[in-house]
Formats: structure tokens, C-alpha cells, sequence
């Protein structure tokens, strides 16, 4: 099963516009409990794309994946549907790039100055 900080490939088909597509790694975000209650998984897929972007995370600790984390991109997924296995997972992160990773995600839920 995928545990929260694995980096794992899945099909993100059917994608619209600039939506990641095809089959790519992935990161999960969500803690375990929430995927082991629901089977669904926020994820954020990761692209070896060189442009910069705030909300962009180059990965340093795997030592299989090399990208960005696109946190703009990221989307709840049923990895059960999906056909995630455990032969999907390639990697994990360190405690402290997630620690990084999801301080840098929750600035898509911080509230406006007025």
C-alpha cells in the first residue's frame, strides 16, 4: 500500500490541458489514515521539467526520481481503481524534504491579506 512520502508511478489519464498526463511518478501527500480509510490518496505529480515556480519542489533525497514536485497540480486519487500496486512505489522521501514539501503545499490554502 502507499504510504505517505512514497514516490510511486500511476497513470494520470484522463487529463485535460495543462494537466500532467500519461503515466508518471508521483508523490503521496495525504497521511496514511486518510487513504486507509477512504482509498483515496492526494497526490502531486512530478515532472523533470526545468522551469521555476513557487510552487514547484525539486526532489533531493530520492535517489531513484529526479524532478519537481508540482504542487499546483496535485489531485485526490482512488490508487485502488487506479491498479496501484506496491510494485509501483520507486522511492520514498525523507522526513524532512515532506516536512518541506507540505509546508510548501499548504500556501495554496493560506488566506489573503485583506
Amino acid at each position: 500500500m502507499v504510504s505517505q512520502g512514497d514516490i510511486f508511478y500511476v497513470n494520470f489519464n484522463l487529463s485535460r490541458g495543462h494537466e500532467q498526463m500519461n503515466r508518471r511518478p508521483a508523490i503521496a501527500l495525504s497521511n496514511d489514515l486518510v487513504c486507509q480509510t477512504g482509498n483515496m490518496m492526494i497526490v502531486a505529480p512530478i515532472s523533470s521539467t526545468e522551469r521555476n515556480f513557487p510552487l514547484y519542489h525539486q526532489l533531493t533525497s530520492s535517489q531513484t526520481v529526479y524532478g519537481k514536485v508540482l504542487l499546483d497540480q496535485t489531485i485526490a486519487l482512488d490508487l485502488r481503481a487506479r491498479h496501484v500496486t506496491d510494485e509501483a512505489i520507486v522511492d520514498h522521501v525523507s522526513r524532512e524534504e515532506l516536512e518541506e514539501i507540505i509546508t510548501l503545499y499548504k500556501l495554496l490554502f493560506s488566506i489573503d491579506d485583506e
